[in-house]
């Protein structure tokens, strides 16, 4: 589903700085892993290396299985230009939420910024090293890993080309602090979040994360020939990055393997998952769009289609139903148990992490509920979708903190404006409580304790009708901007003050303080107690009645 996310790639696309693609008379820059030899490109003060293989190509019979490492490299590799991205899932966000008011917002973006022109397929597992320009082996340089962000359905280190890697490593080297930037592409929608019986038995359940893992173990083998430290690795991400990257935490009874010393979450947190049994409707939806219809081997026929049968067979669901479709899922496996029953356990990696939301993030959720006008909706939707099982009685009470008064939703500060439909501004709200701000809450809760834990609220950017929406906050880092030298300094030492500006404090359960990121983009330190009575109530709901 193409969402507000989309758009701001768009938008970060005319933020970001033009650095013209120059390679230097002495010639290209180049790094041997293994016996091979990858010849990349220099930008500006960094070098690129680009599609670089981190496993083999899932096709044929590794479609629908698990990440199989790469052979050993040998040969010369032109490391000049991205790969392809694996085959994406992108509805259009007017048909996908009913939200005709915005049809020329996004004509207007689509027309001054375009998508980039990339290729798909599904030989997609490869990985994109920026480096600071003449960087050797031995500099043991920290590294940050972005996992690219966009619901689990399409995105890609290709697609999204505008949250440019040399961003952040020109700025690094400005700071004097510099950094090795990742990024990867995995699995996403049907091709790495199939749910089903049929998946669970051949383990193979939540393929996208395990591509994540495999690019891990990839940087661990061979970042240090660029020069990087493999003990100073940090995952970076928004919206699915950074459910990906607590997902990971999470994973292994919450043993890093050595993998990643730190994390940086932007707006996504693993809410309370669906199982993959809960979903076998969607496996079985896909197999009857194929020819694979009534076969005995059902997941084996898959792998045998060709891929524009697959590729049409996923398509093939309404854009606004696809959302739910291709997700993580609960498999007993990859996710042990539900994520805030790991958390509550105390089985996740011990390691420093930054957690940040925006003020208005459910307002991009909210255009999908424009159609519901009454109190009446509104408690039908909670019971029904929202938090499926909740009774009328737990519905009054969550109106009770929730009022259907403009004035009092999201996006907030606002007044009666943007109210789109008699409830969109309470709706906004409640999704917003729900799905990130009671999620990040619920993390901090249960490790701020046991590891060193920031936390920020950005309320830069505001727009018409969504505000300061969800993601809306990178414009800030790959602007560059402020975040930008916090970030790096959180990936160089683990602690995002950087000894300039205001001192930001650790989140802690008796001193909740955060960091705001006001409108005019300064900061100031607040306590993180906004809407408490209303966030918990719906985080207690929301673990009792999941999504």
């Amino acid at each position: 589903m193409l969402g507000l996310g989309y758009l701001f790639l768009f938008i970060l696309s005319g933020l970001s700085p033009s650095l013209a693609s120059t390679v230097p008379a002495q010639g290209s820059p180049s790094v041997v892993l293994d016996k091979g030899t990858f010849v990349g490109v220099r930008v500006s003060h960094t070098d690129e290396y680009l599609g670089i293989p981190y496993a083999q190509p899932p096709v044929g019979n590794l479609r629908l299985a698990l990440p199989v490492a790469v052979d050993p490299y040998s040969g010369v590799y032109n490391a000049s230009s991205f790969g392809d991205v694996c085959p994406q899932d992108i509805a259009d966000l007017v048909a996908a939420s009913g939200a005709t008011f915005l049809a020329p917002f996004e004509a207007q973006y689509v027309e001054i910024f375009p998508a980039p022109s990339v290729n798909e397929s599904e030989d997609c597992l490869t990985l994109n090293v920026y480096v600071p320009e003449g960087t050797k082996p031995g500099a043991n340089l920290p590294v940050v890993v972005w996992l690219p962000l966009a619901s689990f359905l399409w995105g890609g280190g290709a697609l999204q080309v505008n949250v440019n890697g040399t961003v952040i490593v020109e700025r690094s080297i400005q700071n004097r602090e510099p950094v090795i930037f990742v990024s990867i592409n995995y699995r996403v929608n049907a091709f790495g979040f199939l749910p089903g019986q049929e998946v669970k038995d051949a383990g193979v359940t939540n393929l996208g994360l395990r591509d994540q893992r495999q690019a891990l173990r990839w940087i661990q083998q061979y970042i240090p020939n660029f020069g990087g430290d493999k003990t100073r690795v940090t995952m970076w991400g928004g919206n699915s990055g950074s459910i990906s990257a607590a997902l990971q935490m999470l994973n292994n009874g919450g043993n890093s393997e050595g993998l990643f010393s730190g994390a940086w979450m932007q707006s996504g947190f693993p809410v309370p998952l669906n199982t993959y049994s809960d979903l076998q409707g969607d496996y079985d939806f896909l197999v009857n769009q194929t020819s694979c219809q009534g076969s005995s081997d059902s997941l084996s026929c898959l792998r045998q289609i060709s891929f524009d049968e697959f590729n049409a067979a996923m398509l093939a669901a309404p854009a606004d139903e696809r959302f739910g479709r291709w997700q993580v899922v609960l498999d007993y496996d990859f996710i042990a148990e539900q994520p805030e029953t790991l958390l509550s356990q105390g089985k996740v990696a011990r390691v420093p992490f930054v957690v940040g939301c925006t003020e208005d993030e459910g307002t991009d959720g909210a255009l999908n509920l424009t159609t519901i006008t009454t109190d009446n909706g509104t408690a039908a939707w909670l019971m029904e979708e929202g938090l499926p099982g909740v009774s009328m009685e737990d519905v009054e009470q969550i109106f009770a903190l929730y009022p259907s008064d403009p004035a009092a939703g999201s996006p907030f500060g606002t007044g009666d404006l943007y109210a789109i439909s008699p409830q969109y501004k309470r709706i906004a709200a409640i999704v917003g409580d729900i799905e990130y701000h009671g999620q990040r809450r619920f993390f901090l809760n249960h490790t701020s304790g046991h590891q060193n834990a920031w936390s920020y609220l950005s309320k830069e950017f505001k727009f018409p009708y969504i505000g300061a929406v969800d993601l809306s906050d990178l414009l800030n880092i790959w602007g560059p901007g402020d975040l930008t030298d916090r970030l790096i300094n959180f990936v160089a030492h683990g602690n995002p003050n950087n000894g300039s500006g205001i001192s930001w404090p650790q989140w802690t359960i008796s001193a909740p303080h955060q960091l705001n990121v006001q409108n005019d983009s300064s900061f100031t330190i607040e306590d993180d107690t906004f809407r408490s009575e209303g966030i918990n109530l719906l985080m207690a709901l929301n673990i009792q009645f999941p999504e």
